[in-house]
């Protein structure tokens, strides 16, 4: 898992994790599919951590993608805590480069993108941006790693 450490609270409980790694080295080279599947499971783990922690979650906040989209859901975490500023602005980002991904017919990540997501690796372990500048799979396990281990609790306990 190149330098990932995550935490995990079962064997049984891990198995959402084993699936996201699995998917990922199947597509390392492929960044469009590297985004999407990220994304995939992130929003896996957002609607859960929502599901838990608001009153309304699962009636209608992760049940309604049309008047909670996920910018929605990023913004209700920020506010209440749960994601920090720093994580807000780079899922922002990477659901913008996200969004391309799934939209634009020809899609390859731009210098501009590149610049943003090295400069969120120093988020998970200070000076990574030098060390591993433009490594999508990298980054993309040490997003998953960052919201596994912050919500540990809610994030085991889904159940593929």
């Amino acid at each position: 898992m190149t330098g990932v450490k995550i935490l995990t609270n079962s064997k049984r409980n891990s198995d959402v994790l084993e699936s996201f790694f699995k998917e990922l080295i199947a597509v390392e080279e492929h960044h469009r599919s590297l985004v999407i599947i990220a994304y995939g499971y992130i929003e896996l783990f957002l609607n859960s951590i929502i599901d838990e922690k608001c009153k309304h979650g699962k009636k209608r906040i992760t049940k309604n993608n049309r008047e909670f989209p996920l910018s929605v859901k990023l913004t209700l975490l920020n506010e209440m805590g749960i994601l920090d500023d720093t994580l807000f602005q780079i899922l922002d980002k990477f659901r913008k480069i996200r969004n391309r991904a799934a939209h634009e017919p020809s899609f390859s990540i731009t210098t501009a993108e590149w610049q943003i997501l090295n400069n969120g690796l120093d988020r998970f372990i200070p000076k990574e941006s030098k060390r591993k500048p433009n490594n999508l799979a990298h980054f993309c396990k040490l997003l998953i790693g960052a919201i596994w281990n912050e919500n540990l609790d809610i994030v085991s306990a889904i159940e593929l």
